[in-house]
């Protein structure tokens, strides 16, 4: 009984393993906790990646970000934050302070992981099948990537801000496939 159990069970890893994008298939670490999260968990949804800082002239778009989540979360959308001190170390060091200011200022909702390295040198899972795939690194704090249940991937610069109409168009495109 036991051994038809782990077969089953090792099948059913090994089905939700293909049925998953090689670039979703990562495991990353929750901000400011131990807990890892396989980004498999949203490979029915559209996600738009966001590499964030608090501060920088950008942090505004928290507020459009967690709009964004709290309008199209029930259509199958998500934001996931990643926050980042590539760019004149404009996020706090300290992942406890991070999250506390996401919640306190913005009242964020969406899903932040852990300081993630977003440069061309980055060794972060994530963002190397990312930029192997797109081409297309951030040059700054709030690069936005939207990308489509059926791993379609669109990069929108930092300065574009999150509800812009071509960055809306592009999630209602997808969350209406």
């Amino acid at each position: 009984m036991f051994k038809k159990a782990l077969i089953t069970l090792v099948a059913f890893i090994s089905f939700e393993a293909l049925s998953c994008s090689d670039l979703l298939n990562t495991d990353v670490k929750v901000l400011n906790e131990k807990e890892y999260r396989n980004l498999c968990e949203y490979k029915d949804k559209t996600i738009l990646v966001v590499n964030t800082a608090s501060k920088c002239g950008f942090t505004y778009q928290y507020e459009q970000l967690e709009s964004l989540q709290r309008r199209f979360k029930d259509q199958g959308f998500v934001v996931l934050g990643f926050p980042s001190r590539n760019f004149m170390g404009q996020e706090y060091s300290d992942e406890a302070k991070v999250s506390e200011f996401c919640k306190a200022k913005f009242d964020v909702t969406f899903p932040l992981f852990s300081i993630a390295n977003v440069s061309a040198t980055t060794k972060h899972p994530f963002f190397k099948k990312l930029f192997k795939k797109t081409y297309a690194r951030p040059a700054w704090n709030f690069h936005k990537y939207l990308i489509t249940p059926n791993g379609e991937i669109k990069s929108f610069s930092h300065r574009m801000d999150p509800e812009d109409p071509e960055i809306l168009a592009a999630i209602q495109d997808s969350i209406n496939l």
